[in-house]
């Protein structure tokens, strides 16, 4: 069988557990030596599993390969969505893999089916086994969809394969992209998803649950939704209606015979009102600030401390 002649890029993000870093780098290695007769591996090493650069090269030097290998190593502990930016960034493939973890429940032919469905006219194809996520998982995707109202909505997800032409429309948003898969959500290109039966035993994806990140779903809220104008608004309206509430009972109580007590109406008066007024102006002030952020978009948020090339055959 011919191989397919576009040039590609794997990137992978190798974090502190690598218990399968050698199982991940053969399956990239025998797949992508089976189908592509161009490809390039870059695995971007996290700052607190700058150990892992050994492991890489033992396992380059016992088992030689053909394709340019970058080893790139963050400088700071700056988060796996930085990582796979930075790697990213030096991609140079017409296709490229996105494995945010490199642990497999897949069989090798799902990352060839989600390439060919890409080729076929899908710039983003999303990868996801048929796991049920965990309640928090489903959760933050429920509320975030619900948002956002883009498309079909985010969800859990394994790898991705990424068009030349995704990857220059990312690139066109800004430098710094803080949550990638809500930027590929929006961003205007056709896209899928490819579901597989995963080979892990039970029901939960255990390292979808280790790699929660509760701080990038508080700034994917702030970034991509109106989530924070909105409790602000929210909550605006609820002291605007308890200031009309005490007019409407100040009024009744003219027409009873029911004693106010002295400053009562004044005091609560005043307080809804400066209340209404002071969340009123949140939100404003937060409709401001995300207006900033699109400018803060654009700057560089990840630096990296060295890259080694190992040398294909």
């Amino acid at each position: 069988m011919a191989k397919d002649q576009n040039f590609i890029s794997l990137v992978a993000a190798i974090d502190t557990d690598r218990s399968e870093l050698d199982a991940f780098l053969s399956l990239a290695e025998r797949t992508f030596s089976d189908w592509f007769s161009q490809a390039e591996l870059i695995l971007v090493v996290c700052a607190e599993a700058a150990q892992a650069k050994d492991e890489i090269r033992t396992y380059f030097a016992d088992h030689p390969t053909k394709f340019l290998t970058s080893i790139i190593t963050m400088d700071a502990a700056t988060g796996k969505e930085s990582a796979m930016n930075a790697g990213r960034d030096l991609a140079i493939g017409d296709y490229v893999f996105e494995f945010d973890d490199i642990h497999i429940d897949y069989e090798d032919h799902v990352i060839t089916d989600a390439y060919d469905k890409c080729v076929g006219g899908c710039d983003i194809v999303t990868v996801r086994n048929d796991k049920q996520p965990r309640f928090t998982s489903r959760l933050f995707y429920s509320t975030y969809n619900r948002m956002t109202g883009v498309g079909r909505g985010l969800g859990p997800s394994t790898f991705r394969v990424l068009s030349r032409r995704a990857i220059n429309r990312v690139k066109s948003l800004g430098t710094y992209i803080p949550y990638r898969k809500a930027v590929y959500e929006n961003a205007g290109l056709a896209r899928t998803e490819l579901v597989y039966p995963s080979t892990d035993k039970g029901s939960v994806n255990l390292h979808s649950v280790k790699d929660a990140r509760s701080g990038l779903a508080i700034d994917s809220f702030i970034y991509f939704t109106s989530f924070m104008e909105r409790v602000s608004l929210t909550i605006c309206a609820v002291f605007f209606l308890i200031a009309i509430a005490v007019v409407i009972y100040v009024v009744s109580s003219l027409f009873s015979d029911e004693q106010i007590l002295s400053g009562w109406v004044s005091i609560m008066g005043f307080l809804s009102i400066g209340f209404t007024g002071l969340f009123g102006l949140l939100t404003i002030v937060i409709k401001y600030l995300s207006v900033l952020v699109d400018l803060v978009f654009r700057r560089q948020r990840y630096l990296i401390r060295d890259i080694e090339k190992i040398s294909g055959e």
